[in-house]
């Protein structure tokens, strides 16, 4: 699979969008499976050509994934991801709080689940005329800039939520609190409310996240340099948050999974 990062072209999204990416797979005559570890954010994802499935590991079912859907927070490895033929698709890269706050819904509901999602008229087809990836962003800007009309864009806690994703998880929370001018209790039960999980959690996802990235793109580097940029004072506690949160351990991560090429290689 290759992954093309494309930026917004609306400063003013900043406090929802993060950016978007272009992903497509190629057909190999082969069935592939990608797993897909906990993740911290929503995002939506809209299919542009072929389809893929979720196979939920949990209940052992098979369910096939929406044109366009609104993927919510992965508070562990729940799904597997099979794509049996070519696959292009357009994803949104959501900001922490954003999902509850653009669509209306209750970010506690999206946790560890996907809705699939109504595009405004004439979208997909301007994302399909779209001569490349870069050509993509403009419409889809237009649609979340509509949505983000009249919303707060300077919510303290939204915005410390940010933060905490931008450091990867490594911020303490009760840096975070007092920066948002909130009680640490208080903090805490806004920023679940907001983005669906107590940002205990959410910091440990974003650092296993980051060290997950960084092996994809680097399958050489030590486990062990992976651990200490993620934050982690030791490996046994790397470890443990590791397999909780991917359902592997860090030496079978990649074993059996189709690579993934980034361009431009993010850092986080």
């Amino acid at each position: 699979m290759r992954i093309t990062l494309i930026e917004s072209g609306m400063p003013s999204l900043s406090p929802w969008v993060i950016g978007y990416v272009g992903g497509h797979y190629a057909e190999r005559g082969e069935q592939a499976r990608r797993v897909i570890p906990a993740r911290p954010n929503c995002f939506i994802q809209i299919v542009l050509e072929g389809g893929h499935a979720l196979y939920d590991v949990v209940a052992g079912t098979t369910v096939e994934v929406p044109r366009a859907a609104l993927f919510g927070p992965l508070t562990h490895y729940r799904y597997d991801m099979v794509i049996p033929a070519a696959l292009k698709t357009f994803c949104v890269r959501l900001q922490p709080a954003a999902a509850g706050q653009l669509f209306g819904i209750d970010p506690l509901a999206m946790v560890d689940s996907f809705r699939a999602l109504d595009l405004p008229e004439g979208l997909l087809d301007s994302l399909l005329a779209a001569p490349d990836w870069n050509a993509m962003a403009p419409p889809a800007d237009r649609w979340l800039a509509h949505l983000a009309r009249d919303k707060d864009a300077d919510d303290p806690v939204a915005r410390e939520a940010s933060r905490l994703r931008l450091k990867r998880g490594t911020v303490a929370i009760q840096e975070l609190a007092e920066s948002a001018g909130l009680s640490l209790r208080h903090f805490q039960r806004r920023f679940r409310n907001l983005t669906g999980l107590n940002p205990k959690l959410y910091a440990r996802i974003c650092r296993i996240g980051h060290a997950v990235h960084r092996k994809e793109l680097e399958p050489d580097a030590s486990w062990t340099t992976l651990a200490l940029e993620a934050g982690y004072a030791d490996q046994p506690h790397f470890i443990r948050d590791f397999k909780e949160l991917t359902g592997i351990s860090p030496g079978h991560f990649l074993r059996g999974q189709s690579p993934i090429m980034r361009y431009p290689k993010w850092d986080e």
